[in-house]
C-alpha cells in the first residue's frame, strides 16, 4: 500500500538483516549470491522514508558495501558488483540516460559517438569511472560500453554530449578561477548570454540588419541565418573552475569577461586574531618534544596558517578575507564553554545484622525491607527477584558495568555495583537510619569539567615508619698502656611517612549529547591493620576497583559490597581484683564482639551545562542547608572592598585640613596641631 512512511535505523547490522527488512516492506523476492554474507552496515535516516523509496535506499546501502541487485524475472539477485558486470544487468542503448533507473542500480549503457574518436573520449572518461565500474571502447563501431551505477552513467553521458560535437565549430575548455567564486561567476555569464546583450560573431562575419521592433519584443530570426546556440558554462566547485563548451570565438569573449571579473578585490592575505573565550592553552610539551603551534591547511585559494599564542590565549590566522568569515564561524563552534558535572557522593556505613549478613544487595533481593514500591534495575527495567539467584546474592550488573571481582580476584568477592530507583533506595536507608544502623561518614560534592578527573578523598593520614637507623660513636681510649676502642650507642633515626587510610574515589565524567553521563570510576579503600615487626608500624589492607558505567543525568549509582569485621573487646570488673591471675575471672568478665559493617558509596552525577543550571544547584544547596541560607541572607550586600580613595592633602606641619562643609551645615572645627597634646577631659562635677 502506497503512502506509508518508514524509519530505517540499523547500527552495525548484518547486511542480510537489512535486505530481509527491505523485502518485507517493499515486497520483492531475492536470492543471495556468494560473497554477500558477513558484511556489516549502519543506516540512520533523519526523517521518514516513503515506502516506494525504500528500494532506492536499499540500492544505496548495497552500493556502499560493494553489492548490487540484478533483476532476473520475478526476483532480484543480490551479488557483488564485480560479479554483476558478468551477469545480465539492464542494458540501455543511446546517449541519453534512462529516467526510470534508480540512481544506485548497476546498468550497462551503450553509447554510439558521432564526431569524437572513441579512443580519445575513453581516455577522458576513464578516470571518472568508479572503482567497481568498467569502460570498454569499441573502435570498429566507435561505441562506448559503460557499466556503472545509473547516477555515474548519467554524469558520463552529460560529459559525452558536451564533447561529442563537431570540433571545427565548438570547443571544450576548463578555466581555473583564482579569486572569485566559480559558481557565482558561471551564473553571471549565463545570464549575460541568455539576455542576448552579448553577441559574439565569428571572424569575418557580417552582422545581419534587423528591423526595429517594439520595445520589449524579441526580434524574429532572419531567413537563412543559422540558429545560434547559447554557450554552455558549468561551474566545478571542487577545483573552483569553469567548464566552457562553445565556439572558439565565443570562448575568447568569455575569457575576456572572466579576466575582468576574476580580480582580487581584497588584496593579498591578511592576518586575523581570534581571542579564545573558553579554550585553554595546550599543556606544555614533554622534555625533548617540539612545540607544534603552527598549523597549515590547504584550501582552494592557497595556504591558510594558524598560530597559537599561549600568552594571550589567542589564535592568529593568516588567510584571505573572504575565507575568514567561514573560518571564524568554525572556530566559534569549537570555542564553547566546557560542560561541567556536579558529582555528589554519599559515603555511608551500615551495620549488618543477621538479616543482612550477606550484604545490602542480598538483603534487597531477599525482600528484607518492606518500604513499598518495586525496586528496578536501571539497566534492564525488570523487577528485582524476591529470592536470591542460583549464583548467590549478588545483583546482576548493568551491561556497561564490569564486576569488581574481575579486577582483584578473591579479595573483591562480594564487591558489587548496582543502581536502584533513587527514591526507593533512600527509603531503605531511612529505614535503617531509624534503627541507628546507618552512619553517614561523609557527603562531599565536587564540580569538575567534562573529561577532567575529580578526586574525592575521605581518609585519615596515618604515620608509618619506613626505616630506622641506630647511630653509633667510636671513642678510642688507653688503659695500662693498652689502646682500646669503646662503642657508644647513640639515638635512633627514624623515617616517617604518612599514608591515607579511608576511601579515595576518582571519577572522570563524559557527557553525552542526550543527557547521559559516562563515568570512569576508580574506588580505593585502605584500612589500618595490625602492627608489623620490626618497626611496629601498622599494616594496610587495600581494596581497589575500577570500572565504567553509563547513567542518566541525576541517576544514582550505588557501589557496595565492601564488608569488613570490626572486633570490639569489652572488659569490666572490680579494679585490681579482676587483674589477679586465675581468680581474677571471679571479679570481672571479658566480652569479645564482632560487628560486620558494609561501606556504601552513592554517586549521583548532575550535568551543569549553563549558568542557569549552576544557579539552580546553588539554590538547592542553600535550601538544604538552613544555616548556610541564613548566613547568606545576613551577609551585607555592599562590595567587600571599597574603591581606593585619594590621600587627602596635608597642611603645614602635617595637619590634615578639614573637609568642606556640606550645604546647610555648620562648619567643622579646625583640627588641632599634631605637636600639641590633646587636652585632658574635664572631671565631672
Amino acid at each position: 500500500m502506497r503512502g506509508r512512511f518508514i524509519v530505517l535505523n540499523f547500527d552495525n547490522a548484518d547486511i542480510e538483516t537489512v535486505i530481509q527488512a527491505a523485502s518485507e516492506i517493499v515486497g520483492f523476492n531475492y536470492v543471495l549470491g556468494p560473497g554477500v554474507s558477513g558484511k556489516k552496515v549502519t543506516v540512520q535516516t533523519s526523517g521518514r522514508v516513503a515506502q516506494e523509496d525504500v528500494f532506492g535506499v536499499l540500492l544505496a546501502i548495497l552500493e556502499v558495501s560493494g553489492v548490487t541487485a540484478v533483476k532476473a524475472g520475478n526476483l532480484y539477485k543480490i551479488v557483488t558488483i564485480e560479479g554483476a558486470r558478468a551477469r545480465a544487468v539492464p542494458t540501455i542503448v543511446g546517449a541519453k540516460p534512462d529516467p526510470t533507473r534508480t540512481s544506485d542500480e548497476i546498468i550497462t549503457q551503450i553509447v554510439p559517438l558521432r564526431y569524437t574518436s572513441v579512443t580519445d573520449l575513453s581516455t577522458l572518461l576513464r578516470p571518472l569511472i568508479s572503482p567497481l565500474g568498467s569502460l570498454i571502447a569499441h573502435r570498429e563501431t566507435n561505441v562506448l560500453i559503460v557499466t556503472d551505477t545509473a547516477s555515474n552513467v548519467a554524469r558520463l553521458l552529460d560529459i559525452t554530449r558536451l564533447v561529442d560535437v563537431q570540433v571545427a565549430l565548438e570547443e571544450l575548455q576548463i578555466i581555473p578561477i583564482k579569486f572569485a567564486d566559480a559558481t557565482q561567476l558561471a551564473t553571471i555569464l549565463n545570464q549575460l548570454f541568455a539576455s542576448g546583450r552579448i553577441r559574439s560573431l565569428a571572424p569575418g562575419a557580417v552582422p545581419a540588419v534587423t528591423p526595429p521592433a517594439a520595445p520589449g519584443a524579441v526580434a524574429p530570426p532572419q531567413p537563412g541565418s543559422p540558429v545560434e546556440r547559447q554557450p554552455l558554462i558549468i561551474a566545478e566547485q571542487r577545483s573552483n573552475s569553469v567548464i566552457i563548451h562553445a565556439r572558439k570565438h565565443e570562448i575568447e569573449t568569455i575569457k575576456g569577461l572572466i579576466a575582468q571579473l576574476d580580480v582580487n578585490i581584497y588584496g593579498g592575505r591578511r592576518v586575523f586574531v581570534y581571542y579564545a573565550e573558553n579554550g585553554a592553552p595546550p599543556p606544555p610539551p614533554a622534555p625533548g618534544a617540539g612545540q607544534a603551534v603552527v598549523g597549515d591547511a590547504s584550501l582552494a585559494e592557497g595556504q591558510v596558517r594558524f598560530i597559537a599564542d599561549e600568552v594571550t590565549n589567542s589564535l592568529i590566522v593568516t588567510t584571505y578575507p573572504r575565507l575568514w568569515q567561514e573560518i571564524e564561524s568554525t572556530i566559534r563552534q569549537l570555542d564553547r564553554m566546557p560542560r561541567q558535572v556536579l558529582i555528589e557522593v554519599l559515603v555511608a556505613e551500615i551495620k549488618l545484622t543477621d538479616d543482612m549478613r550477606l550484604g545490602m544487595d542480598w538483603a534487597v533481593r531477599e525482600g528484607r525491607f518492606n518500604v513499598g514500591g518495586t525496586f528496578a534495575n536501571s539497566a534492564t527495567t525488570t523487577a528485582i527477584p524476591t529470592s536470591p539467584g542460583p549464583g548467590g546474592g549478588a545483583l546482576s550488573l548493568p551491561s556497561q558495568l564490569q564486576g569488581p571481582a574481575s579486577f582483584f580476584g578473591p579479595i573483591g568477592q562480594g564487591l558489587t555495583a548496582f543502581s536502584f530507583a533513587t527514591d526507593r533506595f533512600f527509603a531503605i536507608l531511612n529505614t535503617l537510619a531509624s534503627d541507628n544502623r546507618v552512619n553517614i561518614v561523609s557527603s562531599p560534592h565536587v564540580l569538575t569539567s567534562e573529561n577532567k578527573k575529580a578526586v574525592i578523598n575521605v581518609s585519615t593520614s596515618v604515620p608509618i615508619i619506613t626505616g630506622q637507623q641506630t647511630s653509633t660513636v667510636s671513642q678510642p681510649g688507653q688503659t695500662g698502656g693498652t689502646t682500646s676502642t669503646s662503642i657508644i650507642t647513640g639515638g635512633v633515626n627514624q623515617t616517617v611517612e604518612y599514608r591515607d587510610a579511608g576511601v579515595i574515589l576518582t571519577v572522570t565524567p563524559r557527557i553525552g549529547e542526550r543527557g547521559t553521563v559516562a563515568l570512569d570510576v576508580k574506588q580505593e579503600v585502605n584500612s589500618v591493620g595490625a602492627a608489623t615487626p620490626p618497626t611496629g608500624s601498622p599494616s594496610f589492607e587495600k581494596r581497589e576497583a575500577e570500572t565504567s558505567v553509563v547513567l542518566v543525568n541525576n541517576q544514582t549509582l550505588v557501589l557496595g559490597g565492601l564488608i569488613q569485621d570490626r572486633v570490639t573487646i569489652d572488659e569490666r570488673g572490680i579494679p585490681f581484683l579482676k587483674d589477679i591471675p586465675l581468680i581474677g575471672l571471679l571479679f570481672g568478665f571479658k566480652a569479645r564482639r564482632v560487628e560486620k559493617t558494609e561501606l556504601l558509596l552513592l554517586i549521583t552525577p548532575r550535568v551543569v551545562g549553563t549558568a542557569l543550571d549552576a544557579a539552580k544547584i546553588t539554590d538547592q544547596l542553600r535550601r538544604s542547608t538552613p544555616e548556610l541560607n541564613d548566613a547568606i541572607k545576613r551577609a551585607p550586600r555592599h562590595p567587600l572592598t571599597a574603591p581606593p580613595q585619594a590621600a587627602p592633602p596635608t597642611g603645614p606641619g602635617g595637619a590634615v585640613p578639614a573637609p568642606a562643609p556640606a550645604p546647610e551645615s555648620s562648619p567643622a572645627p579646625p583640627p588641632a596641631a599634631p605637636e600639641a597634646p590633646a587636652p585632658a577631659p574635664a572631671a565631672p562635677r
